[in-house]
Order: C-alpha cells, then sequence, then structure tokens
C-alpha cells in the first residue's frame, strides 16, 4: 500500500474513531515529535562519552540505587 493510501485510510478511520482512539493516537504523535526532535549538544554527549568511558574502564564503580538512595536521603 503506497503512503498516500494510507494517509488516505487513516484519515477515513480518525473520521470514525471514538474520542478514546483519537486520544491515544494524539499523545503518540505527539510523543514521537517531542523524542525526534531532541536533540543533544556537543557538550552533553562529551559529558556523556566521558562518563561511558569511565563505566566501560571500571563498571563496578558505581553504587546501587539502594546504596544511592540511601546517600541522597541522608543527605535531606
Amino acid at each position: 500500500m503506497s503512503s498516500t493510501e494510507l494517509r488516505q485510510e487513516l484519515h477515513e478511520y480518525i473520521d470514525n474513531a471514538d474520542d478514546r482512539l483519537i486520544n491515544l493516537m494524539y499523545a503518540l504523535v505527539q510523543a514521537d515529535m517531542k523524542e525526534s526532535n531532541y536533540q543533544l549538544t556537543d557538550e552533553h554527549m562529551q559529558v556523556l562519552d566521558q562518563r561511558l568511558k569511565k563505566h566501560v574502564e571500571n563498571p563496578d564503580s558505581g553504587s546501587n540505587w539502594k546504596e544511592a538512595k540511601a546517600r541522597i536521603s541522608s543527605q535531606l
């Protein structure tokens, strides 16, 4: 089926869909738009690359969730 045919079929389907389905489809489109428009800056990419490198070099150096949560809770 061509893109044009798919668009036409989707339009017909949306015209007859109930509110619940319309809301679900709208949320899906919004999530896709937000996701596809998001880009990390070069600075953020450098930070992530450095952190990944440190993790690969020493994967056991971090804390598990229980330890991290206890440490954070003790500072509140």
